[in-house]
């Protein structure tokens, strides 16, 4: 009805891409994804929605939203919201090569680039902060509902990672607050692989959701995509912060920053355990991984041993 440039729709189909939002793939000439939000308001919406059209002006890879036949980007229907993309082109990849993880790092230092420019007022800004007793009962909780599910592989990893984290929490030498030093600007906010598309020369191609724009540190976006696309891994971690700093440079200080401040938001990450255990949305349990709960600065070690840069996180 209101994106003319659709043509014919052979079929829609919806996709299981994340674990919030709900999006369907349209078939027609062109492949194109509509976009049904659950979180944003509609200010946020077209805020976003005025950055990524200014973003891909002056980055190819950028995914922007299709206008309506009254140069709309969202749409009102039955009390949802509402916004069409176009397909990305390239392909996605589960696991990236080190050449992949460099351009997804050069790519982002772009994106921090052009962000840098806009207005991040009517996006959230992240208060590093947690009141240990009330998520300690939080985590106990969650528990006593794992105990109670059904004997599974899943379950079994989400009761281990829940009681590992649980402990780490009460442990007396846990920090649950931290005050970011360095600069805030807007970042992508969840920058990984199933958000990237890549050429056939392993250059990023297409980058889409941008659905946590937010005002952190760049530095935080960066080690948050490390701990996301790599788990870490020392290699690829390298590759992709590299790849970030030969376009914009990263001093030190704002590393260990970003660092620490991902470090601690991981560290009380409970959002997955939340949704399936205590909210039954089932969708989220593919963002449980199957490996123990270990702190992030244990994590950290890896990547800042290998880049020569030992400062302690914690």
């Amino acid at each position: 009805m209101h994106w003319p440039c659709i043509g014919h729709c052979s079929s829609i189909e919806k996709v299981e891409c994340g674990a919030v939002n709900v999006t369907y793939k349209i078939h027609a000439r062109h492949t194109y994804f509509l976009r049904c939000y659950q979180t944003l308001t509609d200010e946020q919406i077209l805020q976003s929605h005025q950055i990524q059209r200014s973003l891909a002006a002056q980055l190819p890879f950028v995914i922007a939203p299709c206008f309506t036949d009254k140069a709309l980007t969202l749409i009102k229907f039955n009390g949802a919201s509402y916004a069409l993309y176009p397909a990305a082109h390239g392909n996605s990849v589960s696991k990236l090569s080190s050449v992949q993880a460099k351009s997804a790092g050069f790519a982002l230092a772009l994106v921090h680039s052009a962000l840098v420019q806009h207005d991040g007022s009517a996006f959230p800004s992240i208060t590093l902060s947690w009141e240990k007793e009330a998520w300690l009962l939080k985590l106990e909780t969650i528990i006593k509902r794992i105990r109670q599910a059904p004997t599974s592989v899943d379950n079994y990893w989400a009761m281990r990672r829940a009681e590992k984290q649980q402990e780490y929490l009460a442990n007396n030498n846990g920090v649950h607050q931290y005050k970011i030093a360095t600069q805030r600007q807007l970042i992508h906010g969840d920058y990984h692989q199933a958000n990237l598309f890549f050429d056939r020369h392993s250059a990023v191609s297409g980058l889409i959701d941008w659905d946590l724009l937010q005002n952190m540190p760049p530095a935080y976006d960066v080690i948050r995509a490390c701990a996301y696309m790599f788990q870490m891994d020392p290699l690829l971690s390298s590759a992709f912060i590299g790849g970030y700093t030969s376009h914009l440079p990263l001093a030190g200080e704002e590393l260990i920053d970003g660092a620490r401040a991902w470090g601690i938001y991981a560290d009380h990450h409970i959002w997955p355990l939340e949704q399936v255990y205590l909210h039954n949305n089932v969708a989220a349990k593919r963002f449980i991984p199957h490996q123990d709960f270990l702190p992030f600065s244990r994590q950290w070690c890896r990547v800042a041993h290998y880049l020569k840069n030992d400062k302690d996180i914690r």
